[in-house]
């Protein structure tokens, strides 16, 4: 039995700036009767309207995308309640941080958003800041995803489908140039090759630009971009019944990543220091360095200053990646049918980074990282008037090679003399099976029963071959409260040596006995974790324009092991019990669309890291742990209307948000009342109006404007909110992103002129942080930029 929310059938009359109220209301439009369209997804791995799946999902096709102003997945987070996407630089640049309902990519382990391209799961993040280019549509799932797309959807998913080959020969091109000397070229081509038996498309994509960070010491740029990206893909019509699809798409980011600004740091602690000079770190009168430097070589510069970095010059990455993947189709008879979705994707990364945002290398890294990944999806499909099911079986072996070099001289900011140095190489592979299920029987006319179930074994092996030398010089402090900081001391296991001249760094405070510390470990880890992860829900078609629906659903993150504080400690995977009641409409004879879903998730055995420089030792530790629980509740509604106004179209959305620590273990106790969570605003919102001007002959005008709205939040996770000026130095501040379009659409439909401009009012804020004890760092959004593109399309 079909059905749909849509009460009135779609027209044809097309007026442009329905799709770009699409960027808050995820539709496309048809207008000349002020009617929106039907939406189609794919959110329950089968082709259904939108209106007729019973969860939060959010979808954009390619019109709608372009006229929001989408070149990139990080910005969808201005048309989705309650999502947060941001550049991660830093640890992981050329990646994007998801997060769905402030649950998602907390660095250092697995994701707890699945971003998936074309059916192939990203099993790392490494990467995954896409680019939008040649797609379809994107589909952005809310809630736990545990049922059908199985672990680390604890959060949600996102889903990008590239566009199909076309049985008519087709194509298009954009150039688009724009702020800091931005080129932008994409295009792509499709047709058939041999009649309607083989068809073929592909796509490419070229995207340069200039830093938009400066470094005050010798003028370099960073935070540049230079993409290039290919994808094509074959469609063989083997019969009447197998379809076969070859894909295969190659990237590669040799870009410039985004550098940390202090964003929080003790003037009195730090003022003095030199941390221009070379060699040995001094206390130096004003102006006497070797840089000629607007702060007279010392911390702290003005941090407001976002524009402007002090970072070291070792700061261009590489990701470049690769993927293949092969899709069969084969059409049993009208009610079943079975697909198989095999890929391998290999991704190699390399990143030297600066952690400390000074020119001098106080703790930087040399990061290296091969992926491979390979994985294997059975789905056996049924379906008839009354019964949608899909049974799968899921196999994945990803193997991933990590050599990082480590080295800090953050130790002179403890008055101490040499650096410490890590070096080690991690080699993890991880293999998952599961099995899973899903069944909706239409109990009536009116009611939809849905229930499923997946089970999910993982196993993860890794083995870490590290060596640590540490040898460090401590004074002897009188005073401890000498720049706030009290001296080392030698600890049980270290092995004090003959002490240093204090004359050799400039210094009459003396010396402690000098240390020097070898760890070397040679460590190995093995564990695997099963988990069942059920889902129900039950929907009510009250009307043909209103849907209610309710259910329940869970999911869950992997366990894993500590990475470079040792493998001996195992954690354990997250999971998550999440309830909703929803409702989908379409009102006002099809011109008004309301979707609105409230949530409750209860998160248990919450996975949380910390990244924190240890005084004893003066390593950058990572840790990661089972901390206790995690409630996320709040409500959506996505709204999208064309009044009885030919070429108007307005859209909002809302999202509300409250995230509670329940509880917090640590060894000083229970910190749920002291611990913050970042990436979770109180409130989202995004309202857009659009207006299409008819010129006849010439074609339409589209002016259109949208206003994005976050409440403050923080921007790391976990968050000591005992240490007051740490937390409030990586705090998002509330504030509104202003963005606006002109685009003109020729009345033969295949030449489209654009004048766009973002964040118009150049407000900056964090959207990431790290904590390195003695001061924070953090990275901010995108300035003011403006664009203009030309494309043509056949």
């Amino acid at each position: 039995m079909e059905r749909s929310c849509m009460k009135n059938p779609n027209r044809k009359k097309a007026l442009m700036a329905m799709a770009v109220v699409s960027a808050v209301g995820a539709t496309d439009v048809a207008l000349a009767q002020q009617q929106l369209e039907e939406v189609v997804v794919t959110a329950r791995k089968r082709t259904e309207s939108l209106q007729d799946v019973p969860m939060a999902v959010s979808a954009f096709n390619t019109a709608q995308l372009q006229d929001a102003q989408i070149s990139g997945i990080e910005d969808l987070e201005r048309m989705t309640p309650n999502l947060t996407l941001t550049e991660t630089g830093g640890l992981q640049a050329g990646s994007v941080a998801v997060f769905v309902r402030g649950i998602g990519n907390d660095p250092g382990f697995d994701q707890g958003v699945g971003i998936y391209v074309d059916d192939v799961y990203m099993n790392r993040v490494t990467g995954s800041l896409l680019e939008v280019y040649d797609v379809e549509r994107i589909e952005v799932l809310k809630g736990p995803q545990g049922n059908l797309y199985g672990r680390n959807t604890i959060g949600g998913a996102i889903k990008y489908i590239s566009r199909e080959p076309t049985e008519e020969f087709s194509g298009g091109v954009e150039v688009r140039a724009g702020e800091f000397d931005e080129v932008r070229v994409s295009a792509n081509m499709s047709g058939p090759i041999f009649g309607e038996t083989l068809l073929g498309s592909f796509g490419a994509l070229y995207n340069q630009r200039d830093g938009i960070q400066t470094n005050i010491v010798n003028g370099d740029e960073y935070w540049d971009k230079d993409i290039s990206a290919y994808r094509g893909s074959l469609i063989w019509n083997a019969s009447d019944s197998i379809r076969v699809k070859l894909a295969a798409d190659y990237s590669n980011n040799d870009s410039a990543p985004r550098l940390p600004n202090r964003s929080g740091v003790d003037a009195e602690t730090l003022a003095g220091i030199d941390f221009f000079s070379a060699g040995a770190s001094t206390f130096l009168a004003p102006g006497t360095g070797l840089y000629d430097t607007p702060n007279d070589n010392s911390l702290p510069r003005d941090v407001d200053d976002v524009a402007t970095t002090e970072g070291s010059l070792l700061n261009q990455f590489q990701i470049e990646s690769t993927t293949l993947a092969l899709t069969v189709d084969w059409d049993f008879n009208d009610s079943w049918s079975l697909k198989s979705v095999t890929a391998q994707r290999n991704t190699d990364h390399t990143q030297p980074f600066d952690f400390d945002g000074s020119p001098q290398q106080f703790i930087h890294t040399i990061n290296e990282r091969e992926f491979e990944d390979f994985s294997q999806e059975f789905q056996l499909n049924y379906s008839t008037d009354n019964v949608n099911a899909v049974m799968g079986l899921y196999y994945l072996d990803g193997t991933t090679s990590f050599d990082k070099n480590l080295t800090t001289q953050y130790n002179r900011l403890l008055a101490a003399s040499q650096q410490f140095k890590d070096t080690y190489r991690d080699d993890r592979e991880v293999t998952s099976q599961s099995v899973y299920a899903n069944v909706d029987w239409n109990i009536s006319e009116a009611f939809q029963l849905s229930l499923g179930g997946r089970y999910t074994k993982d196993e993860k092996e890794e083995t870490q071959e590290a060596t640590v030398i540490q040898t460090f010089y401590a004074l002897a402090l009188a005073d401890t409260s000498f720049a706030g900081i009290q001296a080392f001391a030698i600890k049980p296991g270290q092995e004090a040596v003959a002490a240093a001249s204090p004359s050799f760094f400039g210094w009459a405070t003396p010396f402690e006995e000098a240390l020097t510390v070898t760890r070397p470990e040679d460590t190995y880890a093995k564990d695997d974790w099963t988990e069942f992860s059920p889902s129900a829900r039950l929907t009510w078609f009250a009307a043909d324009d209103l849907m209610v629906y309710g259910g329940y659903s869970s999911g869950f993150k992997s366990g894993g092991f500590q990475r470079q504080s040792g493998l001996s400690t195992a954690f354990e995977p997250e999971t998550v019990d999440s309830y909703v009641l929803g409702m989908k409409s379409t009102l006002l004879d099809g011109s008004l669309r309301v979707n609105a879903e409230a949530f409750f998730n209860d998160y248990q055995d919450k996975q949380l890291a910390t990244l924190s420089l240890s005084l004893d030792s003066a390593d950058l530790v990572e840790s990661v742990g089972n901390v206790g629980e995690l409630e996320s509740s709040g409500v959506e509604v996505e709204l999208t209307w064309l009044p009885e106004v030919d070429g108007l179209a307005l859209g909002l959305n809302v999202g509300y948000l409250d995230v509670d620590v329940k509880e917090y273990a640590s060894e000083e106790g229970d910190r749920a009342d002291t611990t913050g969570i970042g990436f979770s605003p109180d409130w989202t919102v995004q309202a857009r109006v659009a207006y299409d001007f008819d010129l006849a002959d010439l074609g339409s005008l589209m002016i259109g404007t949208d206003v994005s709205y976050r409440s403050e939040s923080f921007t790391n996770s976990p968050i000591d909110l005992t240490n007051t000026a740490a937390a409030e130095a990586q705090i998002q501040d509330e504030h509104a992103i202003w963005n606006a379009i002109a685009a003109f659409r020729s009345a033969d439909g295949h030449w489209r002129v654009a004048v766009e401009g973002k964040n118009l009012e150049d407000k900056r804020v964090i959207t990431n942080s790290y904590d390195l004890t003695l001061f924070q760092t953090a990275g901010y959004n995108m300035p003011r930029t403006w664009a203009v593109s030309v494309g043509y399309e056949f």
